[in-house]
């Protein structure tokens, strides 16, 4: 698979690396405000096993809207930023339903050679 070097790219791939069999009963809005070069808005429905992913801003507010610049969304990607560190230090922003946060984790499996 060739490398992932856009933004854009991950939120395109996300449904090749969403696990439905972790998504059982979970209904959930995740508006991501990304800022930087690659910036922009995408939002992540989650429907009981179903995904749905869109650029742009939900009409309706989210469960959890998670902002951070490109920079450092690529870092927690590649594992080289802890996403708990970068919360605690104002790197990553998040509002809304912390253990949806938490959980988006067992959600996606991307393979780490995947982003470049």
């Amino acid at each position: 698979m060739p490398k992932v070097t856009t933004i854009q790219e991950v939120f395109d791939l996300l449904p090749r690396y969403f696990r439905p069999e972790q998504a059982q009963g979970v209904r959930a809005v995740v508006q991501f405000h990304i800022t930087g070069p690659q910036g922009g808005d995408w939002v992540v429905r989650v429907d009981d096993g179903r995904l749905t992913v869109e650029q742009g801003r939900s009409p309706l507010p989210p469960d959890l809207t998670v902002q951070v610049s490109d920079a450092v969304y690529w870092a927690l990607l590649r594992g080289e930023r802890d996403p708990l560190a970068a919360y605690m230090r104002g790197q990553l922003r998040i509002e809304g339903d912390l253990k949806l946060a938490y959980r988006l984790q067992d959600l996606f499996r991307m393979p780490d050679e995947s982003v470049a």
